[in-house]
């Protein structure tokens, strides 16, 4: 396994890091995890060298507002080892009072079997409710945590803008870590590779989720986009292709992998432990620029992504409505993306639409996009 240094937190984080987001289940209750399965796969992480281990209070809850089981499952199954490291996430957009912090925290606490979080994340900040939790203490309530030592090391993941990503970085200095999304498809936006470079000015330790879009750039990829990759010289599969981008880049120092089987962690540990560093060329990197691109192309909505549209006066982001439905359609997974639910605010998603038109009417393309955007609403569900 191959370790990188974790920023100014001085922690030697494996390169693969198990994200405990995805864990196999024994029906469609995400609360239902198959325990002995789970245990196989945590095992063979630890066996083979990965270190890093990732869960979140709402993660594999049947209600968000409710904690999940994730924390749990890696609390009692890892609880006996020194020597991992397990970050947890407390909901941002439930920060708003002392009372919710302390209580929440020492919940983190008791469910992972710690008497201190070593790795601490404020979870999810977005641009639309940052100033809210900011307003209300949250960089106070931080700060009373590191002091009483309930919290070692603290970070935040965000899909924010990189101007909202800024905002964070300059309101707080010490931010130790910070969870993004990157992808060979996903390298422009909230914050994307700008915001991998504001964190290496300040030795922010980079940590990468959704590398593989959620296995929508492992499975069931678009015969046009299979066609591409067949032109390269490099045998690679797609996971290869997705996790090489990321590793390649030695400004991240770990990549989570939402694993559901023992299949998919002896796929990515092997990957892992016999990475060398220099797979790609300047021709793969024009090669997913051009996978990049032939993704935006294959459309059943046929948005450019204009913003001729936009603003919606009932704040629905439509030209992201329509993206997140196109690559989920693509993927041909009965699955309904991750994605649409992590990157958009409630209060900017297709269920908002009046249908008042005004959007339609402005459309180069002349899409119909209320009566998209209800096609959006039924594929996503609430």
């Amino acid at each position: 396994m191959k370790y990188r240094t974790l920023g100014k937190t001085g922690i030697k984080s494996s390169i693969l890091g198990f994200g405990a987001m995805r864990l196999p289940l024994n029906s469609d209750n995400p609360e239902d995890v198959n325990l002995d399965e789970t245990r196989k796969m945590l095992d063979y992480a630890v066996d083979n060298g990965v270190n890093m281990f990732d869960t979140a209070l709402v993660y594999h809850t049947i209600d968000r507002s409710k904690p999940g089981v994730s924390e749990t499952i890696l609390g009692n199954f890892l609880g006996e080892y020194d020597d991992l490291h397990i970050s947890t996430k407390m909901p941002s957009w439930n920060i708003l009072s002392w009372e919710y912090f302390d209580k929440t925290l020492d919940q983190h606490l008791e469910r992972l079997n710690r008497d201190s979080i070593e790795m601490f994340f404020v979870h999810s900040i977005k641009d639309s409710y940052y100033e809210t939790i900011k307003e209300k203490g949250l960089y106070d309530f931080i700060d009373r945590a590191i002091d009483d030592g309930r919290i070692e090391h603290v970070g935040f993941s965000s899909h924010a803008s990189y101007d909202v990503l800024m905002q964070i970085l300059s309101d707080y200095d010490k931010w130790e870590f910070a969870l993004t999304q990157i992808n060979y498809v996903d390298n422009e936006e909230n914050p994307g590779l700008k915001g991998l470079r504001e964190f290496k000015k300040l030795d922010i330790g980079t940590m990468i989720m959704e590398p593989l879009r959620g296995g929508q750039l492992a499975e069931n990829q678009p015969e046009p986009v299979r066609d591409l990759f067949d032109k390269s010289s490099k045998d690679f599969s797609p996971v290869e292709w997705a996790l090489y981008y990321l590793w390649e880049n030695s400004d991240i120092s770990c990549v989570l992998s939402g694993m559901s089987s023992l299949e998919q962690v002896k796929c990515n540990v092997d990957l892992a432990s016999n990475y060398r560093g220099g797979c790609l060329d300047s021709d793969d990197y024009r090669l997913l620029d051009d996978v990049k691109n032939l993704y935006s192309s294959l459309k059943n909505i046929p948005c450019t992504g204009c913003n001729y549209c936009m603003p919606c006066p009932f704040g629905v982001n439509i030209p992201k409505c329509f993206y997140e439905f196109n690559m989920d359609k693509l993927s041909g997974s009965s699955n309904q993306s991750v994605q649409y639910r992590f990157h958009l605010h409630d209060d900017k998603k297709a269920h908002n639409c009046t249908k008042c038109g005004k959007c339609s009417s402005v459309c180069p393309q002349s899409i119909d996009i209320p009566s998209w955007l209800g096609v959006v609403e039924d594929h996503f569900g609430e």
